[in-house]
């Protein structure tokens, strides 16, 4: 892996990035914090422990899909992605140079929820550095599956559709924002399928919210490792 241009790249249009489109990141938390504030009234503050842990997931899932947006602009309106092409950059590491870059502008909203988290007293030692490790696998899971998709569409209008659609499809439907004992278990076990929803099982779990689920541990990893090798070997990187 080129570190060096990766965090190069990240921090030219994430990090300093931040300094000039500050509105965007408010408008990153906006989406997991309404659905924090509706549960929380809706649950009259039942299910409130509950999404703020799934929120943290959907940030980081969110924050993963949306990288597909970046890559598109990147792709069909800038043009940069022909530039790095005929570099020697690799697509992995244009593809963490840009995941990378997207998660600058979610470190707000992840500080917050952790900040939130530790008032309603649900935050420990064990479920800090297990919700990291969740929270990277759930990150690599969906950039590298925005980064396959982005390869194979040809307009960037598709990327917002798809993008929209993926964003709408893995935090609604999962238990993000709910107890995942509601589901039944061959609905539970369908939507595996979304890396979002094994994350926010074992996110319950580590909390103290529900049994923690292992199984799902397994399964998220192997989705993980599954979606970064279709994304380095299915990924169509030079054009003809």
């Amino acid at each position: 892996m080129n570190r060096k241009f990766v965090l190069a790249h990240a921090w030219l249009t994430g990090g300093a990035a931040l300094r000039s489109n500050w509105l965007y990141m408010l408008t990153g938390m906006g989406f997991p914090l309404s659905l924090l504030f509706i549960v929380g009234v809706l649950s009259e503050g039942s299910l409130l422990p509950y999404a703020l842990a799934g929120g943290l997931i959907s940030i980081v899932a969110s924050n993963g899909i949306f990288t597909m947006a970046d890559l598109g602009m990147f792709k069909f309106e800038y043009m940069f992605k022909d530039l790095i092409v005929a570099t020697r950059t690799s697509p992995m590491d244009y593809m963490f140079g840009v995941m990378l870059a997207d998660f600058f502008w979610s470190i707000p909203s992840v500080v917050l929820y952790f900040i939130m988290d530790y008032a309603f007293h649900i935050l420990t030692p064990y479920a800090f550095v297990m919700t990291l490790v969740v929270a990277s696998l759930v990150l690599l899971a969906t950039a590298s599956l925005g980064f396959v998709l982005t390869s194979l569409v040809k307009h960037q209008r598709f990327v917002w559709a798809i993008t929209g659609m993926l964003s709408l499809v893995m935090m609604t439907f999962p238990p993000t924002f709910y107890p995942y004992t509601y589901l039944p278990k061959d609905i539970l076990w369908a939507l595996v399928i979304l890396p979002t929803t094994p994350g926010a099982v074992l996110e319950q779990g580590f909390f103290g919210l529900g049994h923690t689920m292992w199984s799902m541990f397994a399964v998220l990893v192997a989705e993980t490792i599954i979606l970064f090798l279709i994304a380095k070997y299915l990924t169509v990187w030079r054009e003809r």
